[in-house]
C-alpha cells in the first residue's frame, strides 16, 4: 500500500512539474475566493451583480443549494437504510450505523441520564456538518459556476483581481469553454460549503442555543435561572458577577458556534485556492488531506458542544451533591 501511494504522488509530481513548465498555471484570474454567498437565482427580485436586489422575498445562494443536496442526499440515505434494515449490518448500512454509533456512545459518555434528549439535535448537527463539510471538498464545488458580466465597481466589490495581469501570467485556461475572464465578468459558483456561509453556521447556532435553554428549564424548571441571578447575601457578590458572566455567555456561545466552524471552512476554501495559486498540481494535495481531518473535526467539535452544554444547562446550579453527580454518568 505504502508503495502504491508514493508511485502515485510520484507521478503526480513529474506530471505537475511538466504542465507548470508547460504553461498550464493559475493566475489571479484562476482564483475565487468570497466570504458572501453568491445569489444563483432571487425570488421576487432580480440579481446585481453577486447579489440581490432590494426587497427580494427568498434569495437563493450556492451555499443554499448546496444545503438543499445535502438534505437530499440524507434523506436518501435514510430511506435506502431504513427499508432493509438487517439484524446483522452489512455495506452501507454497517456504515451509516458505525457513523451514528460513534457519536452516539460519546453522547452516553458525557451524559447518560440526558442521552436520549440531546443525542437527536446534536446527532442532526454531526451528521448533517460531517456530509456537508466532505461534499464542499469535492473537486469543482466553489469553481463550477456561471460567469456574469458586471461593471467595474462590482467586480471590485466582489474582491476579484482587476489589475492587468503582468507578462507571462496569462492564463493557461484563457479561452476554453466556460472560462471567465475577471476583468470584464464575474464567477459565480453553482455550489458553495454550507459552513462557508455565515448564515447557515448561525442558523444552527441560533437552534442549538435555544435548545440548551429549553432543555435547562425542562429539567430544572424555574430554578434553571438560579445560575444567572444569584443572591450575594447568600453565596457572595463575587459569584454574582459569576453569574452575570454566566448568563452574557449564554449569548456570545452562539456567536463562537457560528464563527468556529465558519472560520475553519472558509478559511480552509482560501488556502487550497492560494497553495494552488503557486503550484496547482501538487502543493495543495497535503493541504487538502487537512482539510478533510479538519471537516471532520469542525462537524464533531460543534456537536460535542452543544451535547456539554445541554448537560450543564441540565445539572443543577448546586449540583456538586448526590444529584449533579448522578447526571453526569
Amino acid at each position: 500500500m505504502r508503495n502504491r501511494i508514493l508511485t502515485v504522488l510520484g507521478i503526480a509530481l513529474v506530471l505537475g512539474v511538466v504542465l507548470h513548465i508547460l504553461g498550464f498555471r493559475m493566475t489571479k484570474d484562476d482564483l475565487h475566493i468570497s466570504a458572501a454567498p453568491e445569489a444563483l437565482f432571487c425570488i421576487g427580485g432580480q440579481i446585481e451583480g453577486a447579489q440581490c436586489s432590494a426587497g427580494t422575498f427568498l434569495p437563493v445562494t450556492n451555499s443554499v443549494l448546496l444545503t438543499i443536496i445535502v438534505d437530499l442526499l440524507l434523506l436518501l440515505t435514510i430511506v435506502l437504510v431504513g427499508r432493509n434494515l438487517q439484524l446483522v449490518p452489512r455495506g452501507f448500512q454497517n456504515v451509516v450505523e458505525v457513523i451514528i454509533e460513534f457519536f452516539y456512545n460519546f453522547a452516553r459518555g458525557v451524559d447518560a441520564k440526558n442521552v436520549g434528549k440531546v443525542f437527536p439535535l446534536a446527532g442532526t448537527i454531526f451528521v448533517f456538518f460531517l456530509v456537508a463539510n466532505y461534499v464542499a471538498l469535492v473537486p469543482g464545488v466553489g469553481s463550477i459556476g456561471v460567469c456574469r458580466p458586471v461593471s467595474h465597481s462590482e467586480v471590485e466589490a466582489s474582491g476579484a483581481a482587476t489589475e492587468p495581469e503582468a507578462p507571462g501570467e496569462t492564463s493557461a485556461f484563457t479561452g476554453w469553454p466556460g472560462y471567465c475572464d475577471h476583468h470584464e465578468n464575474l464567477l459565480v459558483p453553482a455550489l458553495r460549503a454550507p459552513a462557508a456561509d455565515l448564515n447557515v453556521t448561525f442558523a444552527f447556532a441560533i437552534v442549538a442555543g435555544l435548545m440548551i435553554e429549553v432543555w435547562g428549564f425542562q429539567a430544572l424548571g424555574i430554578g434553571y435561572l438560579s445560575k444567572f441571578f444569584i443572591n450575594p447575601f447568600k453565596e457572595g457578590f463575587l459569584m454574582m458577577f459569576v453569574g452575570i458572566l454566566e448568563l452574557i455567555g449564554e449569548f456570545t456561545r452562539i456567536i463562537s458556534f457560528s464563527f468556529r466552524i465558519f472560520g475553519n471552512i472558509f478559511g480552509g476554501e482560501v488556502i487550497l485556492a492560494v497553495m494552488s495559486f503557486f503550484f496547482v498540481y501538487l502543493l495543495p494535495l497535503p493541504f487538502y488531506g487537512l482539510e478533510v481531518f479538519v471537516a471532520f473535526i469542525q462537524a464533531a467539535i460543534f456537536a460535542v458542544l452543544t451535547v456539554i452544554f445541554g448537560s450543564v444547562a441540565m445539572t443543577p446550579h448546586a449540583g456538586h451533591g448526590d444529584e449533579g453527580h448522578g447526571a453526569a454518568h
